[in-house]
């Protein structure tokens, strides 16, 4: 096992005695798994041929000191199987008060209804037992359960390590999963991945008299890390939980679309769960929330003194009903909340999803800081509250004198929406964390690599390492260095065109090898009035400019469809600071038979030029995706609460013939940003949707004299 720095030792052993080892072969020395451990003695191994084998078993010697009884497969899991189907007994696996073993290589199954039993069952007082490598599922009923630790002795069930086991299928409500309960000390639970399971996945729990008739005598000074959990719970139910346990590590672990991704409280009253350290864990998608501490109401326990450090926490509560945000704060005190990378849904869905911080009015005392905060709503919009407090707006949270340290920015993530929470070269994280945190001994990020790798510990679960000498993933090499041109550039990449890394022989990088990004194949500049995309819907005839740039001219299209009677497209525009507004209106025009797919990809961009300048009043895209409804007849409809990401609030795109099609866009907001709407003299306005995607666009224009045309208002019909 290891030590942790405020474990003690319980004991210390004598140099044990080896007793010489045998294989028992199943079947071959003997003609059952029980009928090999019934005869099975210190340092033996019982080898399964791979089978399956229809029985429920016991273990009922212990083994010794660095002589274990070991119970393993020849084949390992795929094709070793033990199936409790049918057999009598509440567990396929158990292991009552017996020491020294090891259990390991199997498939365990078919434990079906099932009122209080488990694949495996460790039990009573026992030490030095290792779970590795096994598969258990189709454990079904009701508290049917894959592993499941009881420490119900005052000597606890000690040394135990439960490693590289998948558990799922199974239905352990109202219990857990994988669970240690009680008097149960110096452990560790690694690498394991639990799924889709119907209640708590993995749980460290204190209190339950009717395991461990002593309240103190709780889950203790134990290790949770690099597990993987998914797809767990059913209400309330936490991924990783410590329900009354003290003195734990939870860290390195992925939890993923449960209803809790981790909870620290403690549901048995007079119980406080105390000293657990939550670090570098990425918690996403979850439905109700990513981290949250605390006993959930004031009847039960409580958790204080706990810390959550370095976590990344990305669009949790993903139930618009249920959903509370990304950090709640329950009964609990004294809690340290630093260093987390805390992402909220935005207005991707109606709800709270706004939320970064909830709370209970009776938290106090809990300190946050150094946390990196961002919502697409923007800083404004982020919701905070902790201790009977609210706040809106991230200024606000911290003129109440939280996260003074705290900064609210996009953290630059690689790819979040593909699940790779790694910090991107330039995000706002990277050295933003506490200054003064050095990183607990042995103790690293996500990837396994240093847990600060420069002036300051990064922000969130990740480190970004790139010249620390350590391979993170994503890198094609690390050197120690940040020197281009070595052989290994300063973004860990070997150097070469296409890195984005400018080196000896290249004039421009620009990540590729492509042309027509006006930097070529062979890293040189494509010449002048090269064709080159510049990404910006409201631009034309787009061109290089020799020395790797590419621009457009800001000019209305002259191909644009427009209307064919004159007034057949109106606006209104006001600017009047956050409460800017825009309507268009577009119509009277030839037949429209097809407006591309909005709802698949198709991107729309609202153009506002002023002819006269030329000036562009606005470039507003529309949100592309589930915003979008089809309608009858290749028709379709837009609403967006949030407004983002330009403004637009609402738009209809409706399919007919001539004179028939129309066009309808909404706009409100901080996000439309109008500027001035003053006009030159003799000045044109004109007013296009464009989708370079689907290759249409509409348009109207129009001339003075206008119905409105102040600094303030834009009002007026087309031609």
């Amino acid at each position: 096992m290891r030590s942790f720095s405020w474990f003690a030792p319980a004991f210390v052993l004598a140099t044990p005695f080896l007793a010489s080892a045998a294989t028992i072969n199943v079947p071959g020395d003997q003609p059952s798994v029980q009928a090999a451990l019934n005869v099975a003695g210190s340092g033996d191994t019982v080898l399964l041929a791979p089978g399956t084998y229809n029985e429920k078993i016991s273990f009922p010697s212990s083994g010794a000191l660095g002589s274990p009884i070991t119970l393993t497969s020849s084949g390992g899991a795929a094709v070793t199987t033990i199936s409790g189907a049918s057999v009598a007994g509440a567990d396929v696996v158990s292991v009552d008060s017996k020491s020294h073993i090891r259990i390991s290589g199997l498939t365990i199954r078919d434990n079906t209804g099932v009122t209080d039993g488990s694949g495996i069952r460790l039990l009573g007082s026992l030490s030095d037992v290792e779970i590795r490598d096994n598969v258990i599922h189709e454990i079904r009923g009701n508290n049917a359960m894959g592993i499941t630790v009881y420490g119900t002795e005052a000597t606890p069930i000690e040394d135990l390590v439960i490693d590289g086991n998948e558990i799922y299928d199974c239905d352990p409500a109202p219990s857990e999963a994988l669970t240690l309960n009680g008097n149960v000390r110096s452990f560790e639970v690694t690498d394991n991945h639990v799924h889709d399971v119907d209640n708590i996945a993995i749980d460290f729990i204190g209190g339950e008299t009717d395991i461990q008739p002593n309240s103190a005598l709780v889950a203790r000074e134990g290790l949770c890390r690099g597990n993987i959990v998914e797809r767990c719970g059913s209400g309330y139910s936490g991924g990783i939980y410590v329900d009354g346990g003290r003195d734990i590590i939870i860290e390195n672990n992925t939890v993923t679309q449960c209803d809790l991704g981790i909870e620290v409280g403690a549901e048995n009253a007079g119980v406080i769960t105390r000293n657990v350290i939550v670090r570098n864990n990425v918690l996403y998608h979850n439905r109700v929330v990513g981290i949250v501490f605390g006993g959930y109401a004031k009847s039960v326990g409580r958790a204080d003194e706990n810390v959550f450090r370095g976590n990344t926490l990305y669009k949790n509560a993903t139930d618009a009903a249920d959903g509370v945000g990304e950090v709640w704060v329950q009964y609990g005190s004294d809690n340290l909340v630093e260093n987390n990378l805390v992402w909220s849904r935005g207005g991707a869905d109606p709800g709270v999803k706004n939320s970064l911080v909830a709370s209970y009015n009776a938290s106090t005392g809990n300190a946050f800081d150094y946390n990196l905060y961002f919502t697409a709503d923007g800083a404004a919009a982020a919701e905070f509250a902790v201790g009977g407090s609210s706040y809106t707006g991230f200024a606000a949270w911290q003129g109440a004198g939280h996260d003074a340290g705290g900064i609210f920015a996009d953290p630059a993530l690689v790819a979040p929406g593909a699940a790779d929470f790694h910090l991107g070269s330039s995000s706002p994280a990277i050295n933003a964390g506490n200054p003064a945190y050095t990183g607990a001994v042995g103790e690293t990020d996500m990837d396994g690599s240093t847990r600060v790798s420069a002036t300051a510990v990064d922000i969130g679960a990740d480190e970004a390492g790139c010249g620390d000498n350590n391979l993170d993933p994503g890198e094609q090499c690390d050197d120690g260095n940040q020197v281009d041109g070595d052989g290994c550039d300063s973004n860990c990449t070997v150097t070469a065109c296409g890195n984005r890394i400018v080196t000896a022989g290249e004039q421009c990088d620009d990540g590729n090898v492509a042309t027509g990004d006006c930097c070529d194949a062979s890293c040189m500049f494509e010449p002048v009035a090269a064709p080159c995309n510049d990404a910006n819907a409201c631009t034309r005839t787009d061109g290089c400019d020799g020395a790797g740039s590419c621009a457009g001219a800001a000019t209305p299209d002259p191909t644009c469809a427009q209307p064919t009677q004159s007034g057949g497209a109106m606006i209104k525009l006001r600017d009047n600071g956050t409460k800017d507004t825009l309507v268009w209106r577009w119509g009277k025009g030839p037949a429209i038979a097809n407006f591309g797919s909005p709802d698949a990809g198709d991107s729309y961009t609202l153009c506002i030029y002023e002819d006269g300048g030329p000036s562009l009043w606005v470039a507003a895209s529309l949100p592309v995706g589930s915003a979008w409804t089809p309608l009858a007849s290749g028709s379709y409809k837009m609403r967006s609460a949030s407004a983002t990401p330009d403004g637009i609030v609402s738009a209809l795109l409706e399919t007919g013939g001539d004179g028939a099609a129309k066009i309808k866009l909404k706009g409100k907001g901080p996000h439309l940003a109008l500027g001035s709407l003053a006009l030159a003299p003799a000045a044109t306005v004109s007013v296009q949707l464009r989708s370079d995607s689907a290759g249409l666009c509409f348009g109207a224009t129009y001339a003075e004299p206008f119905t409105a045309g102040d600094a303030g208002r834009f009002n007026d019909k087309s031609e």
